[in-house]
């Protein structure tokens, strides 16, 4: 599966480690689910805001 865009690409990755990493490190199925969303949230918006600064030097 080849995506066009970057951001689509990086938000199913995203996605994937999320519910791996939720599935694994909690045993409490809401537990699981606000960590999934969490997570979720901090790598899409950590990669966007590395995104925006790696574009100020060039």
């Amino acid at each position: 599966m080849i995506f066009q865009s970057h951001l689509l690409s990086m938000i199913v990755y995203a996605a994937f480690v999320c519910t791996v990493l939720a599935l694994i490190r909690r045993s409490d199925k809401k537990a699981q689910i606000r960590y999934g969303l969490s997570l979720f949230l901090i790598m899409v918006v950590g990669a966007l805001l590395f995104g925006w600064f790696m574009y100020l030097f060039i």
